[in-house]
């Protein structure tokens, strides 16, 4: 990976970025949120890299959660848990109320009329959750999920429906189906879809046939982690490794355009998930992690 970006700037982005309550934020002088906090543990954590001050982040995570076991979202609550789990720290309050909320996150699955701009994709929560009750243990109708999932395939074999971005809810639908025990090795008309969006001179697009000129960040972490849950092969991985170090802006981090932008913790952590995943996937000698 070092003979790709600049992984020390990437460092130093991430820590330069840590607030004094021992969580993260993309932004100087912005409060740390969970979202933030949860890319940088993981960012480092993928170049093999101690984070700092690990027991106030620790304490700023455990107050996200309220005292009766709520959080203020279930994306929060993934952070959170996801977070405390890759710094080998256990949570300290009941989650019941996960259990009892699941049912109707179920239930709306393929229902709701209604897009959210602040959500990518429709799978995205039930994603999220099936993720916290997995942590804990907690059973799940899982054949009951499936089916609900499966109601959210398009005819060309694509996940997703309202106004969503199709590609970021077929990764979600076939990652919660993977974690779900359904074979998605079957799912030939989706493989055949994906690779539709991959492009020959690098990355993906949203949707087959659709321009690459405008490339963004998360469709390339979307197409090459829904080709990693198939266990299938890239067309072009070192094109697509070549453009995403274009990405990286010189104080470390990525951006979310292929043109301009401010960089973030989610392109960032996208960028060397994407990285991670093609290499390990890959045999490609000359950019492996010494």
């Amino acid at each position: 990976m070092r003979n790709l970006i600049d992984v020390e700037n990437t460092v130093d982005y991430i820590f330069g970025r840590q607030n004094s309550d021992g969580g993260y934020t993309f932004s100087r002088g912005t409060e740390s949120s969970a979202q933030d906090t949860f890319y940088a543990i993981n960012v480092l954590n993928m170049l093999d890299v101690k984070p700092k001050n690990v027991k106030k982040t620790v304490a700023f995570l455990r107050s996200l959660q309220h005292s009766d076991g709520s959080f203020d979202s279930v994306k929060v609550a993934y952070y959170v848990v996801e977070s405390l789990i890759r710094l080998g720290y256990n949570y300290t309050k009941p989650v019941d109320y996960f259990m009892e909320n699941l049912n109707k996150f179920v239930e709306s699955l393929g229902n709701t009329k209604v897009v959210y701009p602040d959500v990518i994709s429709e799978v995205e929560t039930i994603y999220f959750s099936v993720k916290v009750l997995n942590s804990f243990k907690v059973p799940v109708n899982s054949n009951r999920i499936v089916k609900q999932v499966l109601k959210l395939q398009n005819a060309d074999g694509s996940f997703g429906k309202l106004g969503y971005n199709k590609l970021a809810s077929t990764y979600y639908s076939l990652s919660l189906l993977s974690v779900l025990g359904h074979a998605t090795n079957k799912l030939g008309k989706t493989l055949s879809w994906v690779r539709q969006c991959e492009v020959p001179s690098g990355g993906f697009v949203g949707a087959p046939g659709l321009s690459p000129i405008y490339m963004v960040m998360e469709n390339i972490y979307f197409g090459v982690k829904a080709l990693e849950v198939l266990n299938e092969s890239y067309g072009h991985p070192m094109e697509t490794l070549e453009l995403i170090a274009k990405f990286q802006n010189p104080n470390g981090g990525f951006r979310r355009s292929i043109f301009l932008g401010i960089s973030e913790f989610e392109s960032t952590y996208q960028a060397l998930s994407s990285i991670e995943t093609i290499l390990k996937s890959s045999f490609i000698d000359d950019f492996r992690q010494k």
